[in-house]
């Protein structure tokens, strides 16, 4: 069957070759789109014959793609991230006015840095459309990839391993140490090798707590004493205020209550911990105008809020 070109491939054939892929199978797809499997695979097989070129095999229980699978994938993914890109993008052609603008976040970042970021935004922006997803670093990114999101905010140690990505960092976030106002002992300050034998609250394998670890080993130290591993924020800080232990925590998280007296901060007297905050496009994006304002909003607010170098402190 040699390969011919069909206009009228329709976007809708494309999204549903994607799913079937994404999610492992036809079955999947159907149940995704609320709709009977013959109709999934008429779609696959009426896109096949329209390009001339068989597209899945079956291995198995799974089907895969082909090698001419893996590029009709390839470019259908990026029209149709392209084409969620330029919907967003007509509606915010009125000189930054209006519009869509789709935001993904870290969890520290869109759960606690954004919200009143966004919101500042929108009440000068009474026409525009803001959408912030909330996920983990690795989905955050991917939304940009594929253009389901305009651009990212989070926090990270190293830019992200993808030539389709630019990353920009703009700040860097704190990472404190607090404890219940109560808690023995009563410390103002620590130097940071006590951390090693301190009982701590702290979250389990997983993005935030490498972070911390990372910075952490860098000045030699390695958490010895974790009184209980906690997978969110809130729950940490919970079990921080019932007085289980010592939390380190992205300062964006714990400001409420340490402005509330609920927490108490405790200073590391010989050095800092934080890491870097940045913002990530897709290679050749070309934002709107509103898309421009809001990310040059979220840049000025992380580089307002960042921690001042401490002139006090020399770095263990």
């Amino acid at each position: 069957m040699a390969a011919q070109y069909d206009n009228r491939i329709s976007l809708q054939k494309l999204e549903v070759f994607c799913l079937v892929v994404e999610l492992g199978g036809v079955s999947r797809a159907a149940e995704h789109l609320i709709v009977a499997q013959p109709v999934v695979t008429a779609h696959v097989q009426s896109l096949q014959k329209r390009l001339g070129v068989k597209l899945l095999y079956r291995d198995g229980h799974r089907m895969r793609l082909t090698d001419g699978g893996e590029r009709v994938y390839e470019w259908a993914r990026e029209t149709l991230s392209r084409t969620r890109e330029l919907m967003r993008d007509l509606d915010g052609l009125a000189e930054g006015q209006r519009g869509t603008v789709a935001v993904s976040a870290s969890m520290t970042v869109g759960s606690y840095l954004l919200p009143s970021m966004l919101a500042t935004f929108r009440q000068s922006r009474p026409r525009a459309a803001i959408a912030l997803t909330v996920s983990d670093p690795e989905h955050a990114l991917d939304a940009v990839e594929q253009g389901d999101s305009d651009f990212a905010v989070l926090v990270a140690d190293a830019p992200p391993d993808s030539a389709a990505l630019c990353a920009e960092v703009v700040g860097e976030e704190e990472i404190v140490l607090v404890a219940a106002p109560d808690f023995e002992p009563a410390l103002a300050s620590v130097p940071m090798a006590a951390l090693t034998d301190l009982p701590l609250v702290s979250s389990p394998g997983g993005h935030r707590r490498s972070l911390i670890d990372h910075r952490l080993a860098d000045h030699g130290v390695r958490l010895r004493n974790v009184a209980i591993e906690l997978g969110h924020p809130e729950a940490m800080k919970r079990a921080t205020r019932d007085g289980l232990g010592m939390c380190l925590l992205f300062r964006a998280s714990v400001e409420r209550e340490l402005a509330d007296g609920e927490l108490r901060r405790v200073e590391l007297s010989d050095g800092e911990l934080s890491v870097p905050l940045m913002v990530v496009l897709r290679v050749g994006k070309r934002l709107s105008p509103i898309q421009c304002e809001l990310l040059d909003a979220v840049k000025h607010g992380v580089r307002e809020r960042s921690p001042a170098p401490r002139r006090d402190v020399v770095p263990a």
